[in-house]
């Protein structure tokens, strides 16, 4: 017995040492992790971050039907990532080994060939080389023989995404193995990401005892502010460092068959400047930070084709020439559950956010950018945008905002795409003009005095810094009685979104409102300064005034009705101070005069200022106010002296436009 045991001890130790000398001489695996960081914008919230490459080689490459380890391989941001779930809680971020391709003309399998997953996302069973570099799963839905390269990623938690059951095959002494994520999405804005940079940290989990991982942290984005958002004239210029904007007068039409007709086309040209109350301009910070959404297939129209080269620019075949700059990620169209992984909803999408618009007024802005100072009638590209330094960046309206948070409900697209059934079943959008879009522009929709608008990028100049303006147009009549008021402008991506966690529902891209509000065009009451620059109820003198509101008149005029405020400057008798302003307590209607002396006081509740001399400043809140002086010794028996007064909206002292007539 005792014998016995001696030997089996023996055995073990032996198979051990067998066992150790073995593992020492297998070659190890050595695995380095690399990545191709993006520039990413600093108010997004699904920003798509750089390629991370695994690259491993050595080991042994395994005889055909040999059985094949598998692992689990995580990536955990520095942020939230917010790739899109196909199915919670897998995502559309997928995992390629040595970057197959799709098959002819792109719509095929190809060499890519997805893992199949259910519900549970289940690994694909169990692994065994095929001799020639790759590993077929039991079950595999392509048959024996075809390697599984394609892994979609599982939410782990909010910043962690891991590839669960991924094979590894050693590619032996002369090959590399390449693991090669794609759809990596992250939250931006609103986060500590927006200092600068975005980490990874990739895990391999369960690996085999050869397996060495070098690098496991890499950066995958660079983050910056993308977009800028003024306010411009129409001669060009910016508006004050107040943001305070033109001014406008509720007395005055504005636009007035606008404001009846939206279809009138007469506010639609270049002709008009002074319809056009001022623009919105946006303007990229870097370049390539604005992008279609899918491969283009023209200038104009998202083409539907498959993003599926894993290893090429954007996922563009490698006979496609140029720098296309999207916002979606890989995709296949022919990757059946998993065809949504990696397809944006939209474009890059502008958005103007108006405020305080003053009731009775409606809103108008240009369905395109601005070319040449003038507003286009139609979708399609001019080719050249000269004003504001466009380059050859292009948008199109998308339609209103209606639904809370900036998240559309309804929208019109004014651009007929390459496959309106496609881009309808994403969308649900149109190719029909709302009212108003034939002369170029198109009403927003205002509720107590707020509304929005989109437009959608369709081209851009990857290499250059584009710039887009758009006209905004108010539309009043003063029988309207519209409000007074400053209108306010937030300009920011869209749509806005609070949402910065993966989900299955939020639009991508989607972005946080990092705006601020920025004054338009303040509508103001109309007013008349007039100046009475002497008058005295002083040493045996009094004066006369009279102030006529002259807004009834044969030449079809508004007639308007305000009061007016006396504001006086000098002294009274004694060296008394001069009295306190005072407003008429009735206002003064079109053909009305109001009259008074300053001993005695006179109509419309003017009272009377005894003892006082110096000069008068009325300020009338009607258009047209005149004024006439009547200066003379009490009860006017030996001298006097008229004159009218002056109206001073006119010059540099007020940034008011009246009328001044000469004598």
């Amino acid at each position: 017995m005792s014998d016995f045991r001696k030997l089996s001890l023996a055995f073990a130790a032996a198979t051990l040492f067998t066992g150790l000398a073995s593992a020492q001489t297998t070659p190890p695996i050595v695995c380095s992790t690399s990545a191709q960081p993006l520039t990413v914008r600093a108010e997004g919230l699904s920003e798509q971050t750089g390629d991370i490459v695994i690259q491993c080689s050595g080991g042994v490459a395994p005889a055909a039907g040999t059985a094949v380890p598998a692992v689990n391989i995580s990536v955990t941001l520095s942020t939230n990532i917010t790739s899109r779930l196909i199915s919670d809680p897998g995502s559309e971020a997928l995992l390629f080994i040595d970057d197959p391709a799709p098959g002819p003309g792109g719509e095929g399998y190809g060499d890519q060939n997805p893992c199949p997953q259910t519900s549970a996302i289940a690994t694909c069973g169990n692994y065994v080389a095929n001799g020639v570099g790759g590993a077929t799963g039991v079950g595999s839905q392509r048959g024996a023989g075809v390697p599984i390269n394609v892994f979609q990623g599982v939410r782990q938690n909010d910043n962690t995404i891991v590839w669960l059951g991924v094979p590894i095959v050693a590619p032996g002494s002369t090959g590399v193995r390449t693991f090669r994520t794609k759809n990596i999405r992250a939250a931006v804005a609103g986060t500590t990401a927006q200092n600068g940079q975005i980490f990874a940290f990739v895990s391999i989990q369960n690996p085999p005892t050869n397996l060495q991982l070098n690098n496991s942290t890499v950066n995958v984005a660079f983050v910056q502010q993308s977009l800028e958002v003024t306010l411009r004239s129409f001669s060009g210029g910016s508006f004050s460092a107040t943001g305070q904007g033109n001014f406008l007068y509720i007395c005055e039409r504005f636009n007035s068959d606008l404001a009846a007709d939206p279809t009138d086309g007469d506010y639609s040209g270049s002709s008009n400047p002074g319809g056009r109350a001022f623009q919105v301009r946006f303007r990229e910070l870097y370049a390539a930070a604005w992008k279609v959404r899918d491969i283009n297939g023209s200038a104009l129209s998202p083409s539907n084709a498959s993003q599926a080269f894993p290893r090429e620019n954007n996922g563009a075949p490698p006979s496609q020439t140029g720098n296309v700059v999207v916002e979606s990620g890989f995709y296949n169209n022919a990757f059946g559950t998993l065809a949504r992984a990696g397809r944006a909803d939209h474009g890059t999408r502008l958005r103007a956010a108006f405020n305080n618009v003053p009731a009775n007024v409606r809103l108008y802005v240009s369905a395109n950018p601005i070319a040449s100072g003038a507003i286009s009638s139609t979708a399609t590209n001019p080719g050249s945008l000269t004003n504001g330094g466009e380059t050859s960046a292009f948008a199109a309206a998308y339609g209103v905002i209606q639904g809370a948070g900036g998240i559309p409900t309804t929208a019109t697209v004014l651009v007929t795409p390459s496959s309106t059934a496609e881009r309808g079943a994403i969308g649900g959008n149109t190719a029909a003009y709302p009212a108003g879009a034939t002369v170029g522009l198109i009403e927003v929709p205002l509720t107590n005095g707020a509304g929005s608008f989109v437009w959608e990028v369709l081209s851009t100049d990857p290499n250059g810094i584009d710039t887009l303006s758009f006209a905004v147009a108010l539309a009043y009549r003063s029988t309207n009685n519209p409000a007074t008021g400053t209108l306010t402008v937030n300009g920011s991506y869209a749509p806005i979104s609070t949402v910065n966690t993966m989900s299955s529902t939020a639009p991508i891209p989607r972005f946080a409102d990092t705006s601020t509000a920025a004054n338009a065009s303040s509508l103001n009451v109309c007013q008349t300064a007039l100046l009475f620059p002497f008058t005295s109820n002083q040493a045996g003198f009094d004066t006369g005034v009279a102030i006529a509101n002259t807004t009834s008149d044969p030449f079809g005029t508004a007639s308007q009705t305000g009061n007016c405020e006396l504001n006086y400057y000098g002294g009274t008798t004694g060296g008394g101070a001069p009295p306190s302003k005072q407003t008429t307590t009735t206002p003064l209607s079109g053909g009305q005069t109001a009259t008074f002396t300053l001993s005695s006081g006179g109509t419309n509740g003017i009272a009377a200022t005894p003892g006082f001399q110096g000069y008068i400043i009325a300020i009338c809140n009607f258009r047209y106010a005149h004024g006439f002086a009547f200066v003379s010794d009490v009860g006017a028996q030996r001298l006097s002296h008229g004159y009218l007064a002056l109206v001073l909206d006119n010059g540099p002292r007020l940034n008011r436009f009246g009328e001044s007539l000469g004598m």
